[in-house]
């Protein structure tokens, strides 16, 4: 070799974070500086390059188990997290393991609310989109995080007392959150930012008509023993940090805790209820108009129906009796018993009304110059039934029916059914407030008869916080 030629430079070493044995993998990954959120999304006035993370509620089962005079709701479930990591892009997976130390979101379920091992930050998050055909492929930096969650001994819905009042339309609304925070390493919505914007697959944008993944309904049925699931509701929201983070160096005024709600819509299946019990109730109290049809003169006749249909009523209940839970109040059930009974009672009254007005008076033969003086006077007994009749019907229409039934349920599910907002709720996560994203699936026959038990997709916007 000639002293002008010089031998070639050996290239010098890369160097790559998984090759450093310290690499601070537990710090939050940022996004490139082009990757920029949309407008929709900038939520925080102290926005800090956040880390988005996709969430996905994916329901298995769920069940209100009826023991020992108590009802409780448990679910079989994951939910999935999808977030970027720019620093794991070219990983190679084929040969290291995922780092033990990498960042992921610390969670924090509500009481009762069992996230596993995640809640404990003891589960690793994995590369999203590698089955056991790509294993040696170097990563592309998408992460996935799917945890089982479930209600531990499950949530007591009998506690809600209030509710049955209105049965058997009486439902409920389970509320769960979870809050990401962690004491050891806190992150606020300016450093995490939540989303429910995963893109959805393209088959299923097609097959559900849903720009976006929000619930994954899968193999679920909507029923389950005397309830139904109405619907399902997941949101976005924040609550304010707590004082003694007031004072930390990271925290900045406006700075608010990233959290994720989940909401069950849970209604009694009235279906048994009305067509073995209210519906006969009310068909008992309009056979009860039927006595109109006799002589107003044949008192007894007319007095023997009311006694039998009177009869009739505790017979229907008795059909029912088994199923009726023991309340210490009166249920819509109740009284719509009670309302039949006055009718019918409010009907024999009209009766004895009718025909001691129309009947002659006492020892008339004696005193009469004619006997057609001592008739009975069907026209006056006609007047009174008229008059009566109407004026019961109108207590059945109005009052039995109108008031005590279809009101009486309405209310009681407005204000604590299932259809009962969020911030109406009793717990104090019900103070926190969902922002702007905000949806419900509805669950309806109409969900049923068009996806049955498998559904990938959006549920529909609500955009007021206040009735979500």
């Amino acid at each position: 070799m000639n002293e002008s030629e010089t031998p070639d430079e050996p290239p010098e070493p890369s160097f790559a974070p998984w090759d450093d044995p310290d690499y601070p993998w537990d710090e939050r990954p940022l996004p490139p500086p082009e990757r920029q959120l949309p407008p929709s999304q900038n939520i925080s006035k102290n926005d800090n390059n956040p880390t988005v993370v996709e969430l996905v509620f994916a329901l298995k089962k769920w069940e209100v188990v009826a023991h020992d005079g108590k009802e409780t709701f448990k679910i079989i479930a994951n939910i999935e997290m999808y977030w970027t990591d720019d620093r794991m892009i070219g990983f190679p997976t084929h040969h290291k393991p995922m780092p033990e130390n990498i960042w992921r979101p610390r969670l924090n379920g509500c009481a009762g609310f069992d996230l596993g091992k995640a809640e404990n930050y003891e589960q690793l998050p994995r590369f999203y989109g590698y089955d056991s055909t790509q294993e040696h492929k170097p990563s592309d930096g998408r992460m996935a995080q799917t945890f089982p969650v479930n209600l531990k001994d499950g949530f007591d819905i009998s506690a809600d007392m209030e509710r049955f009042k209105s049965f058997p339309f009486d439902s409920t609304r389970v509320d769960l959150s979870i809050v990401f925070f962690g004491v050891k390493r806190p992150e606020w919505d300016k450093d995490v930012r939540l989303s429910l914007r995963r893109p959805n697959n393209e088959s299923c944008v097609k097959k559900y008509a849903s720009q976006y993944q929000h619930i994954d309904f899968d193999g679920a049925s909507t029923h389950s023993n005397d309830y139904e699931l109405a619907g399902i509701s997941v949101a976005i929201g924040q609550n304010p940090s707590t004082t003694r983070f007031k004072n930390d160096p990271r925290f900045w005024d406006g700075d608010m805790t990233p959290c994720y709600f989940i909401s069950f819509h849970i209604k009694r299946s009235s279906t048994f209820y009305v067509h073995n019990g209210i519906q006969p109730m009310y068909t008992i109290a309009f056979f009860g108009f039927t006595g109109y049809a006799l002589e107003p003169s044949d008192l007894a006749n007319r007095a023997a129906l009311c006694a039998v249909l009177f009869l009739s009523i505790y017979a229907v209940q008795w059909t029912t009796v088994g199923h009726i839970p023991r309340l210490p109040f009166k249920t819509v059930m109740d009284y719509v018993s009670e309302s039949v009974s006055s009718v019918l009672m409010l009907i024999l009254v009209g009766d004895c009304v009718a025909y001691h007005v129309a009947r002659p008076r006492r020892n008339c033969l004696a005193t009469a110059a004619d006997e057609a003086e001592c008739a009975f006077d069907d026209e006056a007994a006609d007047r009174v039934d008229l008059v009566w009749g109407l004026l019961v019907l109108v207590y059945v229409l109005f009052y039995a029916v109108g008031y005590r039934t279809v009101y009486a349920a309405y209310r009681s599910l407005r204000q604590n059914g299932h259809s009962r907002p969020w911030v109406k709720g009793s717990y104090l996560r019900n103070k926190w407030r969902p922002t702007s994203e905000a949806y419900h699936l509805k669950m309806d026959e109409e969900y049923c008869r068009r996806w049955g038990k498998k559904y990938l997709g959006q549920g529909q916007r609500v955009n007021d916080a206040e009735v979500w």
